[in-house]
Formats: structure tokens, C-alpha cells, sequence
């Protein structure tokens, strides 16, 4: 009978000083991870919904320039005619509009599709009739591609060889009548602009946002290009260079995956990268461009504050236990000592 009452009463003074633990671990802490995942979560739609927004206005800001260039009465009419001296004022013209917006290129061809006015020289007298951006704008369309080289956009134009550079071609035709077609204008668009746009945007030490076209390459530039030059993954930049991929299956990251795909949506668990580090990701898909907007952060990081407040409880948990058993069977031993 003693030594029942006695076991009965070292279990009662265990539950009893375990369990303000328990509930610390088992309730106490999965509310406090929800709350910190839902907030990392949110922050990370926050930044990929700012970096679309930007991304969008930018786009449309560009548009609108050439639309405008496209239109200008002094541009039309300097079309219609010839003449040293025009061509240089539609030359300077060109360059400081090159300057201010901070294009590449602009150059207006003819409909032999002869270069007749461009802001670098070196393409004067270029023909491009066979490019798809001045074929699509001399029907009638107003053409914007894909981000590509320069090279692979011009189809290795002179003018172009020194500056193979990620870029965009936006194309227009020039008219002086509703349906009278004189040329294409066409303005090459250096895309470190986006670049630009997309670092305005800051979160954490391991976090990034970056831009992938519909094949899954990277579009901009990577926080961790000298890690991807070191481990021979890129060769200049990751750029149109890095494929979205875990490096160790090589099949594209859940981000990637999902974003190609048209959709919107997040991953709090974490998974690979292309770097093969797990990350927390948030992703959206930009029809209108076939672009996707990735944002990332390292689970680590993510969550390292809550990891650290782990470990700190299961180390008192575990410093607590030892005590709490010692104390305990102390107490036990002496509360029913006068019993024996």
C-alpha cells in the first residue's frame, strides 16, 4: 500500500511539473510558427506584388515613350524627306532621347527596311528586313519581344556586335495617314532598367526577387552571381544564362514550376532552389509579358528566430526535466518518510 501511494505520488508531481512544458511546446509554440510563417508569407506577396507593380508601370512607361516618339509631327514630317543636315537632327534627336530614358538603341527604317536615322551611327545604312521585329511592325502591329542578346534580337547588326547585353526590341510603324505606313521604328530597351526596378525592393540577407521568361531562365540579374560563376553554373550572367533548376535533379524548382504554369501562390514548408538551398517562396505570373515574379528567402533565415527559440526551450526542457525528476523523488522521499 506505501509504495502505491508513493508511486501514485512521484507520477502526480511529474504531470503536474511537466506540464506548463507540454503546453509550451505543443501549443504555445506551433501558434507562435504559424503566426511567424503567415507573416513571412505575407511579406513575400507584399514584395512580389510591389516588384510586379513596378515591373508593369515600367512596361508601360516604355510604351508609351515609343508610342510617342512614333508620333511626333517633327519626326513624321523629317521622314518624308531627305538631307544631311535632317538626318543629323533626327540622329541627335534620337540621342538624347537615349540618354534620357536610357535606352540602348533607337533607329527608324524605311520600308526597304533600310536604316535611314539611328541614335549609334554604326547602324546607319543597316538593313533589316528580315527581322521579325521590323516584319511584324511593318504589317501594322506593334511588336515587343522577348528579352534576349542583343545579337540574337538584331540578327547580329554591326552596330550591335560590341554590346551583347540582355535587351528588348519595342516596334512600332510610323504613319502619315491612318493606313499610309512610311517605316518601323524600332528602340532596343536595356533591361538593367528592370534590374534596377526589381533591387528597389529589399528583404532579409538571403532574400530576392527575380524575373523568369516562360522557358524558366532568370531575366535578371542573382544575389548569389559569384556563387553560380564559382560553381561554373554561368559564364557571364545569370541573365538568360541560368535555368530555374534544383542543381542536383535538375528538373525546375516548385517556384519555377508553378509560376510557368500561370499561377499564383506560395510555399511555407520550404523547398530547393537553384542554388539546392531550401527557401519560402512566393511566386505570380505576369500574362500580359509572359514573365513570372519569384521572391525567396532562405528557411534559415525565415525562420531562424523561431528555430533558435526552439532549441532554447528543448534545452530548458531538458535542463528542467533533470531537475524536476531529481526534486521530485527528493520530495516523494521525504513526504512519506514518516510512513515507513
Amino acid at each position: 500500500m506505501f509504495n502505491f501511494t508513493k508511486n501514485k505520488l512521484i507520477i502526480f508531481l511529474l504531470i503536474f511539473s511537466f506540464l506548463p512544458l507540454f503546453i509550451m511546446r505543443l501549443v504555445v509554440y506551433p501558434i507562435a510558427f504559424n503566426a511567424l510563417r503567415d507573416e513571412i508569407i505575407r511579406n513575400l506577396r507584399l514584395a512580389v506584388n510591389k516588384q510586379a507593380e513596378l515591373i508593369a508601370a515600367w512596361m508601360e512607361g516604355r510604351l508609351s515613350n515609343t508610342r510617342y516618339i512614333a508620333n511626333n509631327p517633327f519626326l513624321i514630317q523629317a521622314m518624308q524627306k531627305t538631307g544631311n543636315a535632317l538626318t543629323i537632327e533626327v540622329n541627335e534627336y534620337f540621342k538624347s532621347i537615349c540618354s534620357d530614358f536610357g535606352y540602348k538603341e533607337i533607329f527608324y527604317a524605311d520600308r526597304n527596311g533600310k536604316i535611314l536615322f539611328a541614335s549609334n551611327k554604326a547602324l546607319y545604312g543597316e538593313n533589316i528586313l528580315e527581322q521579325d521585329y521590323y516584319r511584324r511592325a511593318i504589317a501594322g502591329a506593334f511588336f515587343v519581344s522577348n528579352i534576349q542578346s542583343s545579337l540574337e534580337l538584331t540578327g547580329n547588326v554591326a552596330g550591335f556586335q560590341e554590346a551583347d547585353t540582355p535587351a528588348m526590341i519595342m516596334s512600332l510603324p510610323v504613319k502619315n495617314a491612318p493606313d499610309a505606313i512610311l517605316g518601323v521604328l524600332a528602340v532596343c530597351v536595356d533591361v538593367a532598367e528592370i534590374d534596377r526596378v526589381m533591387k528597389s525592393v529589399h528583404f532579409g540577407k538571403t532574400g530576392e526577387a527575380y524575373l523568369i521568361n516562360k522557358n524558366g531562365y532568370m531575366l535578371t540579374t542573382s544575389r548569389f552571381t559569384d556563387e553560380l560563376l564559382q560553381a561554373d553554373r554561368i559564364k557571364k550572367r545569370a541573365s538568360l544564362e541560368l535555368k530555374i533548376v534544383d542543381p542536383y535533379t535538375k528538373k525546375p524548382t516548385k517556384g519555377a514550376l508553378e509560376c510557368i504554369n500561370g499561377g499564383e501562390g506560395y510555399d511555407a514548408h520550404g523547398y530547393p532552389d537553384y542554388r539546392g538551398v531550401r527557401v519560402l517562396g512566393f511566386w505570380h505570373w505576369m500574362p500580359d509579358y509572359d514573365w513570372g515574379v519569384i521572391a525567396e528567402i532562405d528557411v534559415n533565415e525565415g525562420y531562424g528566430k523561431l528555430y533558435t527559440l526552439r532549441d532554447s526551450v528543448m534545452f530548458v526542457f531538458a535542463f528542467l526535466a533533470m531537475g524536476i525528476v531529481i526534486v521530485v523523488f527528493l520530495l516523494v522521499k521525504k513526504v512519506t518518510l514518516p510512513y515507513r
